[in-house]
């Protein structure tokens, strides 16, 4: 018969020097977990008279993986934590609002008033006067005469002016959302006052059984049953269940008991109810 033949849940477990250092919740092929913390397999080398027993080095690492925290004397601390939710803000670019410039072209008409000289040759006879001496010097020459002649022309030029604006504002608002996230929170389930009470779940139990006939009920043993009444009085201790009755919290450990793979084959829970509220309404007791 190997070693790990002998388990049952609720097997206590003993270091090299004798000393307990807890229970066993439950195993698989690779490891023994105890409060819920997973250890090799090879970190145990016996099993004597229904207690299992760290190996010299499986002690060694549950010392390491057990008891983080600052030591003194007399006393062990181990911290407590949990996660908490840090909302802040930064501003992000939340979109943009385009508007579109269109150049357009279109044909006008200015009406514009311009002048221009006109030249009319005539010619008009005068009575006979003597050549004044200033025109002697150009008299009997050939030659042509410019006249000038002056106008105004048009000169369109094309010049911008401002004819509207398009205002755009912003305008801040403020609004209210509500982050949700999940954060984890140890909890830390001291097990002197179970060891207290587990003399009177054994007597429970042992009643009980000695009541039902005919069940699965007959063939468990206490070390079957008491990850039941552990249940039931580590959920009495806890802060979601403050301030209820079981009857209101029992579908819940119901779902979370099921789904952990603790009941036995054969097991169904009208019957481990029994164990769980005993459990729980001593601990509240």
């Amino acid at each position: 018969m190997g070693l790990f033949d002998k388990l049952r849940k609720g097997t206590q477990v003993f270091g090299p020097d004798n000393k307990p250092v807890g229970t066993i919740d439950r195993w698989d092929n690779d490891n023994v977990y105890i409060s819920g913390k997973p250890y090799q397999r090879s970190h145990f080398d016996k099993f004597d008279n229904d207690r299992l027993f760290f190996s010299n080095e499986g002690y060694r690492s549950y010392q390491s993986a057990g008891t983080t925290g600052m030591q003194t004397e007399g006393e062990v601390r181990v911290p407590v934590m949990e996660e908490r939710l840090a909302v802040g803000k930064r501003e992000v670019g939340l979109g943009e609002v385009e508007i579109r410039k269109e150049v357009t072209a279109e044909q006008v008409n200015v009406p514009v008033d311009v002048m221009r000289e006109e030249v009319h040759v005539e010619r008009v006879d005068v009575a006979d006067r003597p050549i004044a001496t200033g025109d002697m010097p150009d008299a009997f020459k050939e030659g042509t005469i410019r006249v000038p002649v002056r106008g105004e022309e048009v000169v369109a030029q094309k010049q911008a002016f401002v004819t509207g604006e398009v205002v755009i504002e912003r305008e801040r608002t403020t609004e209210t959302q509500t982050i949700s996230d999940t954060v984890r929170k140890e909890r830390v389930e001291v097990d002197e006052n179970y060891q207290r009470q587990r003399d009177n779940f054994r007597n429970h139990f042992e009643t009980r059984r000695q009541g039902v006939t005919g069940t699965a009920a007959d063939t468990r043993s206490f070390d079957d049953a008491e990850p039941n009444y552990r249940t039931g009085f580590y959920a009495a201790h806890d802060d979601r269940y403050a301030g209820r009755e079981f009857d209101e919290i029992e579908p819940d450990l119901r779902r979370t008991h099921t789904s952990s793979g603790t009941t036995g084959s054969g097991d169904d829970w009208e019957n481990l109810r029994h164990e769980i509220r005993e459990g729980w309404e001593r601990a509240r007791r």
